[in-house]
């Protein structure tokens, strides 16, 4: 018999509604671990630090880091600029050095076009929903991919600057796929 929708809770403190019902256990908060971009990525980020959301032994999930990044204070936009995210999603098999060189590559890129606040969240090596085929311009052979890492850049820059990142990130060998966003302060319900 699967376990009902609605669980009464005891009037008795929290605690105890651990051992009325077997299918109610509170879940203790998670610690977040905050490190810096620059420690992180190698990131040039222009204010404050911000949330190493890479993988690999950070202790952080999927849904702490989507907490995290949502929670975040983000500077005041600067006149003239608006606020974009970027999601690339680079070859898996990259060593750690030709990421940084990438991140560092593309940052140097939007700070050149006038962009400010670049900030750059390492979310690891992540499966694709589906496998991916480029072609490397270089050798002119087809890999197939079905895992990459992801990065998530965030950035205040004016509109025309953004075609000219898109043009490179397209041409790039490295890049599986990468899609630009702009963010757009939510409503109030």
């Amino acid at each position: 018999m699967p376990p009902p929708m609605a669980l009464p809770l005891p009037t008795s403190a929290s605690a105890s509604a651990s051992t009325t019902h077997p299918h109610f256990r509170p879940c203790p908060p998670a610690p977040l671990r905050l490190t810096s971009a620059r420690a992180r990525t190698g990131s040039a980020s222009g204010f404050g630090s911000g949330l190493g959301l890479g993988g690999g032994g950070l202790g952080m999930s999927a849904a702490e880091a989507a907490l995290a990044l949502e929670e975040r204070e983000m500077p005041p936009c600067p006149p003239g600029l608006r606020q974009y995210e970027t999601m690339v999603v680079l070859r898996p098999d990259m060593s750690e050095e030709e990421r940084l060189a990438l991140i560092q590559r593309y940052e140097e890129l939007l700070v050149a076009g006038g962009a400010m606040y670049v900030e750059v969240f390492n979310r690891g090596v992540i499966p694709l929903a589906y496998s991916i085929r480029k072609r490397n311009s270089r050798t002119g052979l087809p890999s197939t991919y079905y895992d990459g890492i992801y990065l998530l850049v965030t950035y205040f820059t004016k509109p025309d600057s953004l075609s000219t990142l898109q043009r490179r990130l397209n041409a790039d060998d490295d890049v599986i796929r990468s899609t630009s966003f702009k963010v757009r302060p939510r409503k109030a319900f």
